[in-house]
């Protein structure tokens, strides 16, 4: 029974002052930055489009609204490498914000 009671004191205790504070977020700084990524194949052109357009698809899942654009090129042939004859180049951009945050009591 003691426990109970001493329990149920700490929850109280604790809303009252989580309901005597106030969090005010802020965003300090944004910053804009360009990612780039080269997806190669033997076989076809499609194929290094398909893994462009994959890893866009993740990406923009990761960055949600802070993606501001995505693109990917066509499977361009690349004579010039024997271990990537179809190139495709991804590239997406994205914002970075820093946040300050404050606790305020409120009386």
């Amino acid at each position: 029974m003691r426990r109970y009671l001493l329990w149920t004191l700490a929850l109280s205790c604790g809303s009252h002052l989580w309901a005597a504070s106030s969090t005010k977020t802020e965003i300090v700084e944004e910053t804009e930055k360009l990612e780039t990524k080269i997806f190669c194949s033997k076989t076809s052109e499609k194929e290094a489009l398909s893994g462009c357009e994959k890893w866009l698809e993740t990406q923009s899942k990761t960055l949600g609204p802070r993606l501001l654009t995505s693109y990917c090129s066509q499977g361009e042939l690349v004579s010039n490498n024997a271990g990537c004859l179809y190139r495709a180049t991804g590239e997406l951009k994205y914002v970075l914000r820093k946040y300050r945050t404050e606790t305020e009591k409120v009386n």
